[in-house]
């Protein structure tokens, strides 16, 4: 059905506003879409199912995903990744490990699984690696993860960040990843948290602007393009529904963000004074921009 839940697979739902949209994608837009909440699991979505080609979904999709970042704020995306891992380790008692990371981009996280001695793959739909993301001991795939034959029961640990919320299918998506991970194995996934305050403070400034009927859940068509959103409940829900077991989900930011702008522009400015704030608030009454999960695939008793 057009209508039924990604997650759940069920049809009950509540229409909570108008989809966003940029002029780009209004070329491709034949349909009344809406933003819907699934009252079963609580899962955000659009309805009816959206239905742009391959083809117009690379057309949106910019490098702008890959724009450029002051040495600080690569830094600590450094770190924060190093720390990830770490995390994930305390679950993994084997040292030799076989690491997929889904959506690899410009293979960072390659270059930090490489540097550990790991047996490290990466797959995308296009090769964005940075050259140091290039070297003889890491693997590459250029495909669709759906469309590509992985063995089963194969990785120790797969990376999944800021992808989920792209798939249209994602239960279908994390079932594939459970039959290729080894039984115990670890799956990160990192999501955006549509019930975080800063969409809360996006509603309040929709409705002074009366922009009330549009959405600041998901933004299927406006950049980011995200055409699933999450919450804990509906992320507890599909890792349960895909046989992942929770190890650690931690609601989580990226704050200082705004120290990876230059003083002179105005990105700097709009995260210093807006952005930042929200997210301090957010953090503490536990309603920050991202979930970030380490979940472990069920053992067969």
């Amino acid at each position: 059905m057009v209508s039924t839940c990604p997650l759940c697979e069920k049809e009950n739902y509540d229409i909570i506003g108008g989809a966003k949209s940029n002029p780009q994608a209004e070329k491709f837009i034949d349909k009344n879409y809406k933003v819907a909440q699934c009252r079963e699991c609580e899962g955000y979505y659009v309805v009816p199912r959206i239905s742009f080609t391959d083809d117009q979904w690379a057309e949106l999709y910019s490098n702008e995903y890959f724009a450029m970042q002051s040495n600080w704020l690569l830094k600590k995306r450094a770190l924060e990744l190093s720390n990830r891992f770490d995390t994930a380790l305390k679950f993994l008692p084997q040292k030799e490990i076989t690491f997929l990371d889904i959506g690899a981009g410009e293979g960072k996280t390659l270059i930090e699984g490489a540097k550990r001695g790991w047996d490290v793959t990466g797959i995308d739909i296009v090769d964005s690696r940075i050259d140091s993301a290039k070297s003889k001991g890491i693997k590459f795939i250029e495909a669709k993860f759906m469309e590509y034959d992985f063995p089963e029961n194969h990785f120790d640990f797969i990376y999944l960040d800021s992808v989920l919320e792209h798939v249209i299918n994602p239960k279908q998506y994390l079932q594939k990843i459970n039959q290729i991970l080894k039984p115990g194995g670890i799956l990160y996934v990192a999501v955006p948290n549509e019930d975080c305050l800063f969409n809360d403070v996006r509603r309040f400034v929709f409705i002074l602007l009366g922009r009330k009927n549009i959405s600041v859940k998901i933004k299927p068509f406006d950049t980011p393009y995200h055409i699933i959103g999450y919450n804990k409940n509906s992320l507890s829900f599909i890792f349960n529904e895909t046989n992942f077991k929770i190890k650690l989900m931690q609601n989580t930011g990226r704050m200082f963000n705004f120290l990876g702008h230059k003083p002179t522009g105005r990105g700097f400015w709009i995260n210093l004074f807006f952005l930042f704030p929200v997210e301090i608030i957010g953090k503490l009454i536990k309603k920050d921009v991202y979930y970030e999960s380490y979940v472990q695939k069920k053992i067969d008793i």
